[in-house]
């Protein structure tokens, strides 16, 4: 049975995700709004007409830079932060739950300004508990417990990203977080050709950006998606706020998570795996996390000629927190 729980309940990456994050200019760099974001999106969809731009290939590609609204509710009457126990017999496990809303838009192309991605979810921080004897509190002002220490929860288990996406696709991913000192290294995106090998991967390295072809505008991002939050790393130290302090944070489905699909897209385009990284930014010290970056990687299975392709689809963006009156 699900309870109310204050921020104060959830972990240190969680409460300072709390609030409303958008595409704005980095101070000191002119860059970073919905205009000019640091961000790169790579997808493919599956397409067999062999009129399409790609000659017949069995796939297009839909490449952009995007910038997008997230919301993280933590005082509101609906979807606040909750506990909600699974309780195991002898000491029960408890989410405290952070809840969230995304909506994403092309920041160029022919549909710059549309909606291209909407989604919600919640962020779980997993925790062990003793468990109460009875199905409600009794008596209500001193319960009783299950005797006993509850066994700790796995310390790569402690986070947990539950999404939810219109496609009819689901997806648990868990990991866990760390709080750091100095600046974070953020490495090189893996290669988003398709595996196994054996079809065709020209369009990813052509300047596809016509109105009737507008696939891979720009292709050095396609081939390093992690680019953008590099950039942005350098251009914050070069205008004089270096980052100091971060909160990391790494989710993978095959960390003992699960992805789910709908027969259409089991069929067609399944999503065969995610993992994400998070690094939540401070340049003073940690008083305040009021950037955030992200990557993630989600894994596409499509059937192409009688052969199954896993076609990687990263994203990356970096975001600034909505905080009135703060420079």
């Amino acid at each position: 049975m699900p309870r109310s729980a204050l921020p104060a309940d959830l972990s240190s990456f969680q409460q300072q995700l709390i609030g409303t994050w958008t595409n704005q200019d980095l101070p000191g760099t002119g860059k970073g709004g919905t205009a000019d974001p640091y961000s790169y999106n790579v997808m493919v969809l599956p397409q067999a007409s062999p009129q399409s731009p790609n000659q017949g290939l069995g796939y297009i590609l839909k490449n952009f830079t995007y910038y997008e609204t997230i919301v993280f509710r933590g005082s509101e009457d609906i979807a606040s932060p909750v506990a909600a126990p699974n309780r195991g017999g002898t000491y029960q496990q408890t989410p405290f739950a952070l809840f969230y809303d995304q909506q994403v838009r092309f920041a160029e192309g022919p549909g710059i300004g549309t909606i291209v991605h909407e989604e919600n979810g919640a962020w779980l921080h997993l925790q062990t508990e003793q468990q109460q004897v009875g199905p409600y509190p009794y008596p209500p002002d001193n319960p009783l417990y299950e005797p006993g220490s509850p066994q700790p929860q796995p310390p790569g288990m402690t986070m947990c990203k539950q999404i939810s996406v219109p496609h009819g696709v689901s997806v648990l991913a868990l990991g866990s977080y760390s709080s750091n000192a100095g600046t974070p290294v953020i490495s090189d995106a893996e290669s988003v050709l398709p595996v196994p090998a054996g079809l065709s991967t020209t369009p990813y390295a052509e300047t596809l950006d016509t109105p009737g072809d507008y696939q891979n505008p720009q292709p050095q991002l396609t081939n390093q998606v992690t680019l953008p939050l590099q950039q942005a790393l350098a251009d914050l130290a070069t205008a004089g706020h270096a980052i100091n302090s971060y909160i990391y944070c790494q989710v993978e489905s095959d960390n003992g998570g699960t992805v789910v699909n709908i027969p259409f897209e089991d069929r067609r385009a399944a999503l065969a795996g995610y993992s994400a990284e998070y690094w939540l930014l401070s340049y003073d010290g940690g008083s305040n996390y009021d950037i955030v970056a992200y990557t993630q990687r989600i894994l596409l299975a499509i059937p192409i000629g009688g052969t199954t392709y896993t076609f990687p689809h990263p994203t990356s963006n970096v975001l600034t927190r909505q905080v009135a009156g703060r420079p």
